[in-house]
């Protein structure tokens, strides 16, 4: 059974049921579609479990970090008296996605980078062409119009993060260089968030672009790190959501740019996120359902993903989360001398941890497979010989690849 994590078709078959477009969900007339998946998902989780208790059985760090954090936003809920129920399959994909990269960066990295990346692709491309043909969007969901195969315009780039950094991961341990096919990908995925525009999505875009400018001409700064990003971030979130800085550039924000300082009402949503938090600053209000949201803060989510955790997962979830994100940071920093993959995945956690000041994707656990590939990132750097050389393909040949085992890269 164990043989299966080779194969890229099965790979590429696990991502479709866990990537499952969000059109399915969403559209009333695929309902019946949308069960048996979810009846596949489950299944597909559960075998995963059992595998990796079975062949893998030591339980790194980072696994152990996602799974407290995914059980916090449970007790979190169900001590607040919330509907647990419907977290459950987000949780279950969440950790899934973790165990299927980790197990697969374990047993055959280009099983996966192949399998991985054709899905992911294949459904950025799918949903490229939804978007050209239905520029006002293909169907209304949550009164939302604005949604094509892979749903809402703002959550999309979960998705287009993953299909990116598989698709460049797997180019460069190849090959040492961009292919035409990641190329496309990351061209259509910069295409689709202009074109559908999503604001923060075009930012988040366009840091990763620097990023991988600066690794494709080999200027890679060691100060652009984990902990650069959270200086960064936490500076933002305590000067503009809790302080209100602001207010001290009016004369820029409101007379040249011809913004208001309200940020189109955030900053009451801001108020009420922060006075729900220090309401409950252990476990928050727990997850709820939508209205029960806009009842309480006066909009589905706090419109930043930091502090719409602390809200609902108190000050437990937001640190556990961020602990996540330094064991990533540090792991890709440890590899910052093994050539351009660690720096690029780097990027994309960089303009990540920047979209979520601006929003809180509910699917942001799709963006768990990098968080999970940076983790684990010696496992999907180019192959070795003897003397710690990288090994490289050229397109039509393969090289003479030796058989010593993952481990023994690392050890080097």
């Amino acid at each position: 059974m164990k043989k299966l994590m080779n194969q890229r078709w099965f790979i590429a078959l696990v991502f479709m049921v866990l990537y499952k477009p969000a059109m399915f969900s969403q559209m009333p007339a695929l309902h019946t579609f949308d069960t048996i998946s979810n009846v596949f998902k489950v299944m597909v989780i559960a075998v995963l479990g059992v595998w990796f208790v079975y062949f893998y059985q030591k339980v790194s760090l980072f696994f152990v970090g996602i799974v407290f954090f995914e059980v916090w936003r449970v007790l979190a809920t169900i001590y607040c008296g919330g509907n647990y129920t419907s977290l459950f399959i987000a949780i279950l994909n969440a950790l899934a996605i973790c165990l299927v990269v980790e197990m697969g960066l374990k047993t055959d990295p280009d099983a996966l980078l192949d399998g991985a990346s054709f899905t992911l692709g294949l459904f950025v491309l799918i949903n490229f062409a939804t978007v050209l043909l239905f520029p006002q969007g293909m169907y209304e969901f949550n009164t939302f119009t604005q949604n094509y195969f892979l749903g809402y315009r703002n959550n999309s780039i979960m998705l287009f993060f993953p299909a990116i950094i598989f698709s460049i991961v797997r180019s460069l341990r190849k090959y040492n260089k961009l292919t035409l096919s990641s190329f496309v990908i990351t061209a259509v995925s910069f295409a689709t968030v202009i074109l559908a525009f999503s604001a923060t999505s075009v930012i988040g875009m366009t840091v990763f672009t620097l990023f991988l400018l600066l690794a494709l001409i080999n200027k890679m700064p060691n100060f652009l790190n984990i902990i650069t990003y959270l200086a960064i971030n936490i500076a933002y979130f305590f000067g503009v959501i809790i302080l209100r800085l602001q207010e001290a550039f009016a004369f820029i924000i409101v007379d040249m740019l011809g913004r208001d300082l309200t940020f189109t009402g955030r900053t009451k949503i801001w108020d009420s996120a922060l006075a729900a938090f220090a309401k409950s600053p252990v476990f928050g209000v727990g997850e709820i359902e939508n209205q029960a949201s806009r009842d309480l803060i006066g909009a589905t989510h706090a419109h930043n993903y930091y502090l719409d955790l602390l809200y609902k997962s108190g000050l437990l979830g937001f640190l556990i989360f961020f602990a996540i994100l330094i064991i990533c940071g540090v792991a890709l920093y440890r590899n910052r001398k093994n050539g351009k993959i660690p720096f690029i995945v780097s990027g994309a956690i960089c303009a990540f941890m920047i979209m979520l000041q601006s929003e809180a994707y509910y699917n942001i656990y799709y963006f768990f497979s990098i968080l999970t590939l940076a983790a684990f990132i010696p496992y999907a750097l180019p192959k070795k010989d003897e003397d710690g050389n990288f090994i490289f393909e050229e397109k039509g040949k393969h090289s003479l690849k030796k058989k010593h085992s993952y481990h023994y890269y690392l050890r080097k």
